[in-house]
Order: structure tokens, then C-alpha cells, then sequence
């Protein structure tokens, strides 16, 4: 796991292609230890377990974290389990640090009247 720090944030990168339940609870430690704004960058992740993703969903609602670099099967899977309602998901670092352009997903539907 590489962490990046600076006076006011703190990104992590998991190094691992598999978030596994050891992985996942290092993370968790770490953005719990962490009083600035703290963010997940997934360019090396290419798999995770449910519990990674619970303990992300429950992180979330102690702590507004953000998320980028994220690999399409996971954007896939967070969008489906609501993750982009609970954390802010970015498409990169830069947009991350300037707290700009963040990926909404509004699931629009066409009513018939």
C-alpha cells in the first residue's frame, strides 16, 4: 500500500489487483487514522471482495472520502451498489485535489403519462 501525504491530504494506493479482508482492513484503519481529506486511488486494483466494499459503504458514513482511477468492472459494481450515492468518485488525482468535476450517478427514468 503507497501513501501519498500532504498538509491537507492523504491518498492511499493498494498496490495488490485483489482487495482481499487483510487488505481491506488495513485500508480501513488507515482513512480511520487520518483527519484530513483522505481518498482511494484504484489504478492498481482489479478485484475485491464484499467485504471491502461493506467496509467501504460503512467507512463512508462516518467519513466523506474520495475515490479515483477507478478499473470500468469496479465502477461497474460500485455504481449498482450505491457507492457514488455515499463517497465521491473522481476520474482522477487532479480532480480529487481541486474537489472538481465529481462522477454523479443520476439513474434518470422516463415516465409515461
Amino acid at each position: 500500500m503507497e501513501i501519498i501525504e500532504n498538509e491537507n491530504l492523504c491518498i492511499i494506493a493498494p498496490l495488490c489487483g485483489n482487495i482481499n479482508d487483510y487488505e481491506s482492513s488495513r485500508i480501513i484503519k488507515q482513512i480511520l487514522n487520518d483527519n484530513r481529506s483522505v481518498a482511494l486511488d484504484l489504478s492498481y486494483v482489479h478485484d475485491c471482495t464484499i467485504d471491502f466494499i461493506e467496509s467501504l459503504k460503512t467507512i463512508c458514513l462516518k467519513k466523506k472520502i474520495g475515490i479515483f482511477n477507478i478499473p470500468s468492472d469496479l465502477f461497474v459494481l460500485f455504481n449498482v451498489m450505491n457507492i457514488d450515492k455515499i463517497a465521491n468518485i473522481f476520474v482522477s488525482q487532479i480532480d480529487f485535489e481541486e474537489n472538481a468535476r465529481q462522477i454523479i450517478n443520476r439513474r434518470f427514468k422516463i415516465i409515461q403519462t
